[in-house]
């Protein structure tokens, strides 16, 4: 090997050895070794040897996401390719000498790869399928994945095939950067998309980059800066910072205002930053929000309290549009905790038992997708269907918060709070008011279903509910009862 090659090894090496504890090393050099001899011989598309990549997942693993102790993640990033690209076996080569866990983690990132018998977008969906069936077992799967992603992200321009640098970057944008946002995992989620637009877009994403360059606007610094005085004057220590958007966010709202124009407005874009305001707990955060309302015009349509509320993965924050100077500004005000929450999501949760079982319930509902018992293609778009919808939050008669997918029914409601009241509801009331089983659902409802002990499930559900909670349990009761010679009424 040159030297060139022998110095893009060791230095990555040692970074990951210097985050990773010492009493650690010597199973990580054990699982090095044998991912640098199953790969030896093979390289990068830039050149590189191929043991660069798996060095750089588990750097990224320790270094950006906090998994330094985790000897599992750590072993499985190692050894995530060496049953794809040589003739290594899990059960075989990883299994005796890393154990269960980290055989799992890599047989869940494994590709499947039959090119003779599927398409590719057959043998895609069923990757994407071994991926959720792995995480239903061990939720540090999709992690693992996602810092296998970033770092093919950061590397595809050595990729000489455009057609295949876009393949790359379209299935980017259509499952991984939104199952980051899913995760709660925004840092990752902004790389990823700004990479992958870059990458699908360059004139454009060239574009964007000039007018970013030159720093935040005069305007932002001013309004940081009277936001930061205003808070601080009345007594609460704070920081507050100016938080990029994503290209492709900024790119979306440009679009939209240039109505086809040929140079886009970023200029008159407003939320190109989020105004982030860090304060110590819950009850300055709200008092902050009180002193920014009555120092500026907020927008009533722009407020939204993330922390009474929290979004499905995790995010809090209080959120406000104000006018400052006959200009827009965007707030989210948090804690550090929340702040953290925001930026890594699930990452966040690792070591104690509690902070353990709360990652569980987090991704119970990605990890449910294996029990889904269509087609590889079909699995694809059950997933693309759970990454991109909308939230909100409806109520039970008891006041307890709901979260559904906007467009949700009486009846996904119903099947949320439990699998019986579901399959037996007839209706109910929204508002206090009589509705129908498959009424839509509207932010801030309070719901109660009625329900018959009859009630028979009907093949024609399928079509009117929104969520894959409902959709499953229903296909499922289906199943059972065409198994046991019942008739299921259209």
């Amino acid at each position: 090997m040159n030297p060139q090659g022998l110095t893009s090894i060791k230095e990555p090496l040692a970074k990951l050895l210097a985050q990773v504890p010492q009493i650690n090393h010597p199973l990580i050099g054990h699982a090095y070794h044998l991912a640098n001899a199953s790969h030896e011989g093979q390289r990068r598309d830039e050149g590189q040897p191929f043991i660069t990549h798996p060095i750089a997942v588990a750097l990224i693993l320790a270094s950006e996401l906090g998994f330094a102790r985790d000897t599992d993640m750590i072993s499985a990033a190692l050894l995530h390719d060496a049953a794809e690209d040589s003739v290594l076996t899990p059960d075989e080569d990883i299994l005796p000498t890393f154990g269960a866990r980290v055989t799992e983690l890599v047989k869940g990132v494994t590709k499947v790869d039959e090119p003779g018998t599927r398409s590719r977008s057959a043998r895609r969906s069923a990757t994407l399928q071994r991926l959720f069936t792995a995480a239903h077992r061990d939720p540090r799967v999709l992690i693992l994945k996602l810092a296998d992603r970033v770092h093919n992200m950061r590397s595809i321009a050595g990729i000489k095939d455009t057609r295949r640098q876009h393949r790359i970057a379209q299935e980017t944008i259509d499952v991984y950067a939104p199952l980051s946002r899913l995760l709660g995992m925004d840092r990752i989620r902004r790389e990823l998309e700004d990479r992958s637009f870059g990458c699908l877009h360059p004139r454009v994403h060239e574009q964007l980059v000039r007018h970013m360059q030159g720093g935040p606007p005069q305007s932002y610094l001013d309004f940081q800066t009277e936001m930061r005085n205003i808070v601080t004057d009345n007594g609460i220590r704070t920081r507050v910072r100016l938080q990029t958007k994503s290209l492709r966010s900024i790119y979306g709202k440009a679009k939209v205002a240039g109505s086809g124009a040929a140079i886009l407005p970023v200029n008159n874009v407003y939320d190109r930053y989020t105004v982030v305001v860090i304060t110590s707990n819950r009850y300055t955060c709200y008092r902050t929000l009180g002193m920014i309302h009555h120092s500026f015009t907020p927008l009533m349509d722009g407020i939204k309290d993330f922390i009474a509320l929290p979004k499905r993965n995790g995010y809090q924050a209080l959120q406000t549009t104000v006018i400052h100077k006959g200009q827009r500004f965007e707030v989210a005000i948090q804690t550090p905790s929340m702040y953290r929450m925001g930026e890594l999501g699930v990452a966040t949760l690792r070591g104690g038992q509690l902070q353990e079982e709360r990652r569980t319930r987090w991704l119970l509902e990605l990890a449910e997708w294996h029990e889904h018992g269509g087609s590889g293609v079909h699995f694809l778009d059950e997933v693309k269907r759970m990454l991109f919808v909308h939230e909100m939050a409806v109520f039970t008669p008891n006041g307890d918060p709901i979260i559904l997918p906007e467009g949700a029914t009486l009846t996904d409601f119903a099947f949320a709070v439990h699998t019986d009241l579901g399959l037996h509801c007839v209706g109910g009331r929204i508002n206090g008011r009589p509705a129908s089983r498959f009424s839509v659902l509207n932010w801030g409802d309070t719901i109660e279903i009625e329900t018959a002990p009859h009630q028979q499930i009907k093949r024609n559900w399928l079509r009117y509910v929104k969520t894959y909670r409902a959709r499953r349990l229903i296909r499922r009761h289906i199943t059972r009862a065409e198994s046991s010679g019942e008739q299921i009424i259209e």
